[in-house]
């Protein structure tokens, strides 16, 4: 392998090789198959070592994950989506600046400056979700928490747990994978969403903004352009993170798995909350209907 081949361990059982031509492969660190991964347009427009690491790395991680559930997307799955990432995105400008912080003990004031820029990028953004809720005509407060799905929980323990570890370097990878697979989401994608709320409702504000039409892309490119000026020593810890947070994604579905539409509905009915768009009738309002 030449100078300009970096090999990193991204897991246990699996090495990622990545050029700055785009390629990348992964190898089996036991068989020593090694398989080639799909080129993503982002990597291929970017032609670097570093593109070519992080976007083999989701690439890998989305490939070993479990098969994605298919079926219709519902209004409810959508109210189950903006609960999770109001939680989500809460503590996401926190963690940031909790992770300048650690920057700058360990005297890396440049990681500290990004950290702190993008903790100011993910201000108010859980604010657009609480009113994408309201705009449903929920009380959001009381949906969010009926609803707390897992995996909100689970993806804030994740990233904190970056910030803190002895490399706080790879909560970046952590964040550009979120910010690269929000891109995915396309005017398609939103017009389908529209198609499912009620008429005129305004209720896509966090929807647009982490989606292809949104910030996101802006952010993508930034990042990458961030990565490519990295030591490798940095490149490494950043990649295994965004391998890690592919395999979470992938597994999602399965986080929030006991939260069907019917197990929602249940939630909300018993928190008192009616909606005539969801469906919904509260415990208080059945019980009155059947006395």
């Amino acid at each position: 392998m030449d100078a300009h081949t970096q090999c990193i361990q991204i897991s246990p059982q699996a090495l990622l090789i990545a050029v700055p031509d785009r390629r990348c492969w992964l190898m089996d660190v036991v068989s020593s198959e090694i398989t080639s991964l799909a080129v993503t347009a982002v990597a291929a427009d970017r032609s670097s070592l570093a593109a070519s690491a992080v976007e083999g790395a989701i690439v890998a991680g989305l490939a070993r994950a479990p098969d994605m559930p298919t079926k219709s997307y519902t209004l409810l799955q959508y109210v189950r989506w903006l609960a999770g990432n109001y939680v989500f995105a809460g503590q996401t400008p926190e963690i940031f600046r909790r992770a300048a912080d650690r920057f700058a003990e360990l005297g890396r004031s440049d990681l500290a400056e990004f950290s702190r820029k993008k903790a100011v990028e993910e201000d108010g953004h859980a604010d657009l979700a609480y009113r994408d809720l309201q705009a449903l005509g929920l009380p959001a407060t009381e949906t969010i928490r009926a609803i707390q799905p897992p995996s909100a929980t689970e993806f804030a323990s994740h990233f904190r747990s970056y910030a803190e570890s002895s490399t706080p370097v790879a909560l970046f990878g952590f964040s550009y994978c979120l910010e690269r697979m929000a891109v995915g989401r396309d005017n398609a994608f939103i017009r389908t969403v529209e198609a499912i709320c009620p008429p005129d409702c305004r209720a896509f504000r966090f929807l647009k903004v982490h989606s292809n039409i949104g910030s996101d892309h802006a952010h993508v490119d930034e990042q990458l352009v961030f990565f490519e000026a990295l030591p490798e020593s940095d490149l490494a810890p950043v990649v295994c993170a965004a391998y890690e947070t592919a395999r979470l994604l992938a597994r999602q579905h399965l986080m929030d798995q006991a939260l069907t539409d019917d197990e929602i509905g249940r939630r909300l009915g018993e928190a008192g909350i009616d909606s005539p768009f969801l469906g919904i009738r509260s415990a208080e309002r059945i019980e009155h209907e059947v006395k």
